[in-house]
């Protein structure tokens, strides 16, 4: 176990790359369970009234983006490649995610106003980039595209599953609507 995380932390630190992942289905379904679990933790924590959405939310990121990710493997031939890509994906964004859940905590138990929030926000965006370039590496390697296109694609998978979850939870943005316009109107 300690070996595969370790492995996970080095293709997040572009060390190593997808294909030294090794090829076990049993492993991306590991990874694909652990992820789902954490991305539930993290949503409740932050949201425990809402378990529905807690436990749809990572179900749409994840199948969207393991979907998206087959088609376009399968349309440039190297659908051979799916688990490890997969594996890949999924396994470091637990890392990832471990990461951010206790940022979620700590963020929580701030008061309103609290300059520490604005610290605990730029840090989910430098993971959220993060995330956003790891899997660009990742799919730069699979798909065997250049990096400007890999980029394009991790991005656009981002914005699809946030389409989605949206159409799906739309008082999510309502939320975040209200919030933006709140924190505006604040000296």
């Amino acid at each position: 176990m300690n070996a595969m995380f370790s492995l996970f932390w080095q293709v997040l630190r572009f060390r190593r790359s997808p294909e030294d992942i090794p090829y076990s289905i049993a492993l991306l379904v590991f990874v694909i369970i652990a992820n789902l679990l954490l991305s539930i933790g993290g949503q409740l924590i932050g949201k425990p009234d809402h378990a529905e959405m807690a436990v749809t939310i990572p179900l749409l990121s994840v199948s969207i983006e393991l979907i998206v990710m087959s088609f376009f493997l399968h349309f440039k031939g190297f659908y051979n490649r799916f688990v490890q890509t997969a594996t890949t994906i999924v396994g470091g964004d637990c890392i990832l995610t471990c990461m951010t859940i206790p940022v979620l905590a700590i963020a929580l138990s701030q008061p309103k106003g609290s300059p520490l929030l604005g610290v605990l926000g730029l840090f989910e965006i430098v993971v959220m980039g993060w995330s956003l370039g790891f899997r660009a590496f990742v799919y730069q390697r699979a798909l065997n595209i250049g990096l400007v296109q890999a980029n394009m694609f991790a991005l656009t998978i981002f914005l699809l599953t946030t389409l989605i979850t949206v159409k799906v939870f739309p008082e999510l943005l309502t939320e975040a609507t209200a919030a933006a316009a709140k924190a505006t109107k604040s000296p």
